[in-house]
């Protein structure tokens, strides 16, 4: 749900207001909706695939529409965060709400600001720790992840990744 926050400076203007934003709304329901063939995957939100995910771009399509820059918008059932990543990417205040612990923790990860520098740097720490590992202890990596996983995770694991990448992506989780 997306929420005006108009000046109110006389009576009347509540229920003109209340009539513009109507029609607003149905000039943008008007709108070709189907955004096919559209990226949907920016900014954060090909984080993780979601069940009932909409297009970015039809949340972005009616927040441009229908409030201002610093408006705030509300989405009580939020998912997995679209709506509140394109409300913050157009620079609306955003708050959201869902029962699902899930869509939670995707929200909040979706919409956490990260230091680009600071990401940089430290994917870079971690790959010269899992080189470092996979140079001097590659034997010790090889019993930790036999350890770590049941025979029939094993049996999974290794139908997808090559021994030589299950022992590079033990490196990675240490």
């Amino acid at each position: 749900m997306i929420m005006p926050t108009p000046l109110l400076t006389d009576p009347a203007q509540p229920l003109a207001s209340a009539r513009a934003y109507r029609r607003r709304l149905a000039d943008l329901l008007q709108d070709d909706l189907a955004f096919r063939g559209q990226p949907t995957g920016y900014a954060s939100h090909g984080f993780h695939a979601f069940p009932a995910k909409f297009p970015p771009q039809l949340a972005r399509h009616f927040i441009e529409g229908l409030t201002e820059r610093r408006d705030c918008v509300l989405d009580p059932m939020m998912g997995s965060g679209t709506t509140l990543v394109e409300a913050f990417l157009l620079d609306r205040h955003a708050q959201g709400f869902d029962i699902d612990p899930l869509a939670r923790l995707q929200s909040r990860v979706k919409t956490r600001p990260l230091d680009s520098a600071q990401a940089k740097n430290q994917g870079e720490a971690l790959l010269a720790r899992a080189r470092h590992a996979l140079a001097t202890d590659r034997a010790g990596l090889n019993r930790r992840l036999t350890a770590r996983f049941d025979s029939r995770t094993q049996r999974f694991i290794s139908y997808w990744f090559a021994s030589d990448k299950q022992v590079e992506l033990q490196a990675l989780i240490e």
